[in-house]
């Protein structure tokens, strides 16, 4: 794996028993010596730290900063204070996902865009190619933050702890500037498990405030773990959370994916809503969508992984899963799954083709876990 890139918690990982694997080109951790089970548990109950610093993030700046991002992004960025944060979409013409990304607004001009891994070099190209006639400079700021997270009923505390800035009274989806362990971090409330949290864009230092978050928590008797990215996944299935190239993708639009909520077709003065994807969207929300995302619990015994099918009562094929794990907060095997509209009702049984076998699972109420 020596052409993958590395972070730089590589070590770290290595030293402290991680398996590492190819994520996005990046070699990182899937689980530790503990397994991914109990590193769900233990984010679910105090405190996980995620290596997040493969995801991406590219500063916007210039007089045009908010209306360009506005521009690109389904969700409404005009009205974003300074200090907050947003969740939107990127969508091609035809409205389908490019991906799905966090918007900070850090000062009056400056906009600070997070992306996904797998799509850092198509993002920013993308944007780029957008900047045509619009007052912003684009600056790749990947290689230069690094970026870990902080998540559980803990882990505010825990980040309380170590710096002098009331990381509790930040609301959520906003940030504040902080001090810890000699650098410094940008502190965004957000997060990807379903737990309260934060993420850490540091400028510099991150071994050493990795390191000293975990003897910290060790002093005040909190536990903190380290969590690989097998736990990630089922701690981001279970709320709910989709992931680019499962639940999102070139094939999938908002409506489909249940994000309709990201998706401000009139802005904040009732306006029509301009940016890249509207017309298109506007025409599927007016003509309604064929499929949706739906979740389904395994009655039978077996495993659904990607790619399997789903099946109906009367045999026919509905759609391929396009997630599926062991979801450990509710002690049960389950998967999400485009199916037509119609076989999307809770408590409906239907089957998942497994290894050629028909295993009975039914339709649940989303999201598994709620906190």
């Amino acid at each position: 794996m020596s052409s993958l890139k590395r972070t730089a918690l590589y070590d770290w990982h290595v030293d402290h028993g991680g398996r590492m694997v190819d994520f996005a080109g990046w070699e990182l951790p899937v689980f530790y010596e503990s397994g991914a089970i109990e590193e769900h548990h233990a984010t679910r109950n105090s405190v996980g730290l995620f290596d997040i610093d493969h995801m991406g993030q590219l500063d916007v700046v210039g007089s045009d900063a908010v209306d360009f991002v506005d521009s690109l992004v389904t969700s409404d960025m005009s009205t974003l204070d300074i200090g907050s944060a947003k969740y939107g979409l990127l969508c091609h013409d035809d409205g389908t996902v490019i991906d799905d990304v966090i918007v900070y607004r850090l000062a009056e001009e400056h906009m600070m865009v997070v992306v996904n891994a797998a799509n850092r070099d198509v993002d920013r190209t993308w944007i780029e190619d957008h900047t045509t006639g619009n007052d912003v400079t684009v600056t790749d700021r990947s290689n230069v933050l690094e970026m870990i997270a902080v998540q559980g009923p803990n882990a505010v505390a825990l980040v309380d702890a170590v710096t002098r800035v009331n990381v509790a009274s930040i609301e959520r989806f906003s940030s504040a500037s902080i001090e810890l362990f000699g650098t410094r971090a940008l502190v965004g409330r957000t997060g990807y498990t379903g737990e309260d949290g934060v993420e850490l864009y540091i400028d510099g230092g991150v071994v050493d405030v990795w390191t000293g978050l975990l003897a910290k928590a060790e002093e005040l008797d909190i536990a903190a773990t380290a969590i690989g990215l097998g736990a990630r996944d089922s701690l981001r299935f279970e709320p709910g959370y989709p992931l680019y190239g499962h639940e999102l993708s070139r094939d999938i639009n908002p409506f489909e994916a249940r994000l309709s909520w990201a998706v401000n077709l009139v802005d904040a003065d009732g306006r029509d809503k301009d940016f890249v994807g509207a017309d298109a969207l506007r025409t599927i929300k007016a003509e309604g969508i064929a499929r949706r995302l739906e979740t389904l619990t395994m009655i039978d015994k077996g495993v659904p992984r990607e790619g399997s099918i789903v099946i109906g009562a009367d045999g026919n094929e509905l759609g391929p899963v396009v997630s599926g794990m062991f979801a450990p907060t509710v002690d049960a095997f389950a998967c999400n799954a485009f199916l037509p509209i119609g076989y999307g009702e809770v408590g409906t049984t239907l089957a998942v083709d497994i290894r050629g076998r028909q295993k009975a699972a039914v339709i649940t109420k989303r999201p598994l876990y709620r906190r």
